[in-house]
């Protein structure tokens, strides 16, 4: 269910900028604890590009990042943590004036130069031997500058809490009939709404167009059900793709890899 409304183009602007100044990997987890693609951030170290594309690994990786992410929300505060295999990450979860969740800032993927790293094979030790070096202190002075960033994103209402009964009705909707064809009439109809309506007040309470929300939750599903061991064939098919070359074309497009990348091994 939709309890918030991100204002795309200017929290990419954000994140743009803050890939410019720390180059360092910095992106948001939403309500559901998934990353948000489509932001201009900087890529995953290659260590993690190369081992993530391991099913079991990507697995633990994500079970990580959920655990952590609980961990982050109970304290309010940012969190700074070893991942599975010793990198160092942080989380700056954001909280409007109520109190109430909005999603987290996530950054990290370093080495901590104050002790060895968890690997041992002789590829993984190369890989990690081109990864930026951090440590603790490091990374919560980062983690503090994020904090009082996030405090701008909070009052600027560039990520916001949505609590308007036909929105969070009509992201249900959306969301349960992503292998159908959704269009602005159909949906205005679905909430009791006219058309102008819905054209003006979507992108207020959603963050972007109506065409593009439902490409990028259609876009999200089949990651999703990529991992879960879905084929490019079954998951293209399963959300309304009329073949799977035009559903990898667009995976491409938007996540920057071909389906086949996220697929379960």
């Amino acid at each position: 269910m939709l309890k918030y409304a991100v204002q795309t183009g200017k929290m990419n602007e954000i994140m743009e900028l803050l890939f410019r100044v720390l180059d360092l990997r910095i992106t948001f987890f939403d309500l559901q604890e998934s990353e948000v693609a489509g932001f201009n951030i900087k890529e995953m170290s290659s260590f993690c590009r190369h081992f993530r594309r391991n099913a079991a690994f990507n697995a633990r990786c994500i079970r990580c990042d959920q655990e952590h992410l609980q961990a982050a929300k109970r304290t309010g505060a940012v969190h700074i943590y070893h991942c599975h295999v010793g990198l160092l990450e942080g989380i700056v979860p954001l909280y409007d004036r109520h109190r109430i969740y909005l999603g987290s800032i996530v950054f990290g993927q370093l080495c901590d130069r104050e002790q060895e790293p968890a690997a041992t094979d002789a590829a993984a030790v190369e890989l990690l031997a081109g990864v930026r070096q951090s440590s603790r202190r490091e990374m919560y002075d980062i983690g503090s500058l994020l904090k009082y960033l996030s405090e701008y994103i909070i009052d600027n209402e560039i990520v916001q809490y949505c609590n308007k009964p036909w929105a969070e009705r009509l992201d249900d909707y959306i969301r349960s009939h992503l292998n159908t064809r959704l269009t602005l009439a159909g949906l205005a109809a679905e909430i009791g709404r006219s058309t102008s309506f819905l054209s003006h007040h979507f992108p207020q309470e959603f963050g972007m167009p109506l065409k593009e929300y439902v490409r990028r939750a259609r876009l999200g599903r089949a990651r999703e059900l990529l991992r879960r061991g879905r084929t490019v064939r079954e998951t293209a098919l399963e959300l309304g793709y009329y073949d799977e070359f035009h559903f990898s074309r667009e995976f491409k497009r938007h996540f920057g890899q071909p389906p086949r990348n996220f697929k379960s091994q």
